[in-house]
């Protein structure tokens, strides 16, 4: 449960920072995701080209997550 929580809490945090700062979707999904994928890096000291595999899979994960989501939420308000 540590792992998991040591990979999604950091993604979760750079997420609303920039959706605070912004309240754009487009924005919140690149720079969240890669803020967070950095703030992952430097926290569990990973400095290697497998990184930028996590993040393309962050950000295709998340954004199979939140675009469908977002489309969603404006259908049904």
């Amino acid at each position: 449960m540590g792992a998991y929580a040591a990979d999604a809490l950091p993604l979760l945090v750079g997420w609303f920072a920039v959706a605070y700062a912004t309240h754009r979707v487009l924005p919140t999904w690149l720079l969240g995701v890669t803020l967070g994928v950095a703030a992952r890096m430097i926290a569990l000291g990973h400095y290697h080209w497998n990184e930028l595999i996590f993040l393309l899979v962050a950000l295709i994960f998340v954004g199979l997550i939140a675009w469908p989501t977002l489309w969603l939420a404006r259908r049904l308000a």
